[in-house]
């Protein structure tokens, strides 16, 4: 008997269990965040989220997925967990579905465009090996992230930076805030540049314990938009990836939007090749057949 979804509208205290020990086995696994931090805030928030559970012939649960109910029906399965039970599950729904997947094979990606989903927007994974080259001489002056006193300035500076961005330019300082409390969070990797008194750029970086080594990733590079045009991104890549190295990283990793070819082309520059994508699928309902009155 193949492995089944079903989708519930909470989860009772012996499923949440179930679920944290899934989404704990995948990350210690893995050395990924199971889920997108967007989705993590949801669940930590209390927000009312749809659950999809896939369990296998002994009952046994394989699969999660959150379906957040905004505008349209937004899911994300856990990571490594996706399957086509899982979308077809979502075909069903009577309004637009959107369907985000981390490391997207090309034929998965055939596959659901034959069952009409279409990549809505797509991020690339990339990576290099470190040590990297030394960041250039700079005017700049660095120092580790103070929280509690950098909170509003830093908020500011990466708005300002991310304005156009879908998702990085709505940043709070209680989101902020609410990520000091994640296992990763290292305030020393958390790299602020200053121009005299101006903060004028950053490099948040986090880094990811795996079985195979310790993986660096710069999660965050924001310049502010006054300061752009005088080398501040290629500085802050170079100077985040040197703390990452310094601390034992052997490896460095990092996401740009798939269309965003000037901060690609910075990356390829900077050593950094193609690993793997993720993809955001939107699918539209099916429209209900006419009857034929001919």
């Amino acid at each position: 008997m193949a492995a089944t979804w079903t989708v519930v509208d909470g989860l009772g205290g012996a499923e949440q269990e179930q679920v944290a020990a899934l989404l704990d086995a995948i990350e210690r696994r893995t050395g990924d965040e199971a889920l997108t931090e967007s989705q993590r805030e949801r669940l930590e928030a209390g927000e009312h989220v749809r659950h999809a559970l896939r369990r296998d012939a002994a009952g046994v649960l394989t699969g999660y997925a959150v379906i957040a109910i905004e505008e349209t029906v937004a899911a994300e399965p856990a990571y490594g967990t996706f399957d086509f039970g899982l979308a077809h599950l979502l075909e069903n729904e009577q309004t637009q579905v959107t369907l985000l997947l981390r490391t997207v094979e090309r034929e998965v990606e055939s596959h659901l465009g034959e069952r009409g989903w279409r990549p809505l927007r797509t991020l690339h994974r990339l990576r290099r090996g470190l040590p990297a080259p030394p960041p250039p001489a700079s005017h700049v002056t660095v120092r580790p992230f103070v929280p509690g006193l950098d909170d509003e300035a830093w908020v500011e500076l990466n708005n300002e930076a991310f304005a156009h961005h879908p998702s990085q330019g709505d940043m709070t300082v209680a989101r902020l805030r609410a990520r000091f409390k994640e296992s990763w969070f290292d305030p020393a990797g958390f790299r602020m540049y200053f121009d005299g008194e101006r903060l004028v750029a950053s490099c948040w970086t986090k880094v990811h314990r795996t079985s195979e080594g310790d993986v660096g990733e710069i999660y965050v590079v924001a310049v502010a938009p006054s300061a752009q045009g005088q080398g501040l991104g290629r500085y802050a890549v170079l100077e985040g990836l040197a703390h990452l190295s310094a601390g034992g990283a052997t490896e460095a990793e990092l996401y740009v939007e798939e269309t965003n070819r000037p901060a690609y082309a910075l990356y390829e520059a900077l050593g950094f090749e193609y690993a793997s994508r993720i993809v955001q699928f939107a699918r539209d309902p099916t429209p209900p057949i006419r009857p034929d009155r001919s």
